[in-house]
């Protein structure tokens, strides 16, 4: 699914207008919207319009970049002479601090959007149910699965939340929180649905669309959370055994701009150039535009400390407020290849220069959806033609060897382990025998502690460390441990604060926004500690 198809559903995503603000400013109704799943171009339409929520800035920013990496080990803020930085950094260093309050607009983010979602993906499940239209249970599947997702989402950042299973009345406005486990079945019951009712594939002019595949491995990925290492080892043995996914054979393929959707992915947010403007629900990555390079400036060039080098046009650079620590960079081991793949190190050259990365404190900076300077839009920077994954098949065999090894299956947790080492061993350019050895555990301990590095490695960057951890039972121990390691270090001028406030028994959540609380008459409650 290309975003140049959803430039066709204005109409319909007139229609499905919903609630800005869940719980906060218009119930989760629609009444002009029963009237209009009326044949499958319709339904088409309003699920199309259902995943161009997940384009805007505010569905991915919070919930991923900064959540999900900068508050963690591996990823840290840039510096001030990012222009974001004036008017972002505050808030996202409050989140990497856990000094934040409950009304950080980065921590809050993802609520209206998430629930926007719920909204979308609801009127979807329940008003194209009402009339008998041909093919119309894979876009109810797509429901199932769009509303699951942005269910994991939330109960991740912020923790149990009301349920929604139906179009709300006004009458069931003010819902309070059902627990984490009625949370959890929820998202179990949608995924369970939509493996019934999603295709196995959609044609070549919808790629990018959830499929039963990526139905299945989510549900793994839900009980894996809920360390429910049988029904997870369960379903994600039938996603192995129906053979959907591959890895790519290069690890650097993953994340190259001509194998978006290719044999490894398994679901992506899926983003191309549209020239839309800035920020909206019909464009490309705004993710990659943070990511980029904050450039030199006119001063930098004339101090003469970087030889050949230039101030680049605007659509060249970008904001840098997504960088690897050193403590990530010293995590992978000797001659790793996915290090490369994966930073762009101080002076190295790339794309055709030298990557100071002066608005990083470390002078690391990201590569993974790093998107070169031919290939980006010169119209706005925000505008990138880069998928932000959020599944793929390595993640599912690491889930899959984490299973085995809780449930005492050692031979099989160490296959799925080495499936995943031997493909990045495999990507060295030389002395692959010397690369990356398989792991030989002494124990369930020692073998759990080898799969969570190569967690860390495979799939450093890609938005996925803070909630590892939190799921882990670690959060706390590893942040607290993190400031203390490297609060002393100066690194070009600045100290970093990251882990410092971390509260045990608070912090691995985020609290729910103030406006939220305040909206719901009290049938809300905030997160302990906050």
């Amino acid at each position: 699914m290309k975003t140049k198809i959803l430039l066709s559903i204005g109409a319909a995503a007139m229609l499905l207008a919903s609630c800005s603000d869940f719980l906060d400013k218009t119930p989760l109704v629609n009444l002009a919207a029963e009237t209009y799943y009326s044949n499958e171009e319709e339904l088409n339409a309003a699920a199309l319009g259902a995943y161009s929520v997940m384009q805007l800035e505010t569905f991915q920013l919070g919930h991923f970049m900064v959540w999900g990496d900068d508050c963690s080990d591996d990823a840290d803020l840039g510096n001030s002479r990012s222009e974001a930085y004036s008017w972002f950094g505050a808030a996202a260093i409050a989140c990497q601090n856990f000094s934040l309050l409950d009304n950080n607009g980065q921590a809050g983010g993802y609520w209206n959007q998430g629930w926007s979602l719920v909204n979308d993906a609801t009127q979807l499940i329940v008003n194209a149910s009402k009339n008998d239209i041909p093919n119309k249970e894979k876009y109810i599947g797509e429901g199932h699965f769009l509303r699951a997702y942005s269910y994991f989402n939330f109960v991740t950042q912020y923790g149990r939340m009301p349920v929604v299973d139906h179009v709300l009345s006004y009458d069931e406005y003010y819902m309070p929180r059902n627990t984490e486990a009625e949370t959890w079945a929820h998202i179990e019951n949608d995924l369970k649905n939509a493996i019934e009712l999603l295709p196995e594939q959609w044609d070549p002019t919808n790629l990018g669309r959830a499929t039963k595949g990526a139905a299945m491995s989510m549900l793994g990925k839900a009980y894996i959370y809920q360390k429910k290492w049988q029904e997870a080892y369960d379903i994600l043995k039938q996603v192995e055994a129906a053979n959907y996914y591959r890895l790519e054979p290069v690890y650097e393929q993953v994340f190259d701009l001509d194998h978006q959707n290719g044999q490894e992915c398994i679901f992506a947010i899926q983003q191309s150039i549209s020239g839309t403007g800035w920020s909206d629900s019909n464009e490309g990555s705004i993710l990659v535009f943070y990511e980029h390079d904050a450039g030199l400036t006119k001063a930098d060039i004339d101090s003469g400390k970087y030889p050949g080098e230039k101030v680049y046009e605007k659509y060249m650079t970008g904001w840098s407020m997504h960088c690897p620590t050193d403590d990530l960079i010293a995590e992978f081991e000797n001659n790793d290849p996915r290090l490369k793949a994966t930073v762009i190190a101080p002076g190295e050259f790339y794309d055709g220069h030298i990557h100071y990365n002066l608005s990083s404190n470390n002078r690391y900076q990201s590569k993974k959806f790093y998107v070169p300077f031919e290939k980006r839009s010169k119209d706005d920077q925000s505008d990138q033609p880069k998928n932000i994954i959020i599944l793929r098949y390595a993640d599912v065999l690491l889930y899959l060897a984490e299973a085995s090894n809780e449930l005492g299956k050692t031979g099989e947790a160490q296959k799925y382990l080495e499936m995943v080492r031997s493909r990045a061993r495999n990507s060295a350019s030389v002395g692959v025998e010397n690369v990356l050895p398989p792991v030989m555990a002494a124990g369930k301990e020692d073998l759990r502690n080898a799969i969570w590095h190569e967690r860390r490695v495979e799939l450093a960057m890609e938005y996925n460390r803070m909630y590892d951890l939190v799921r882990q039972g670690r959060a706390g121990q590893v942040m607290q441990a993190y400031y203390q390691k490297y609060k002393d270090v100066n690194y070009n001028g600045y100290k970093t604060t990251k882990g410092r406030d971390f509260v045990i028994g608070k912090s691995e959540l985020c609290p729910i926004p103030k406006r939220a609380l305040d909206a719901s008459r009290g049938t809300m409650e905030q997160n302990p500690g906050y």
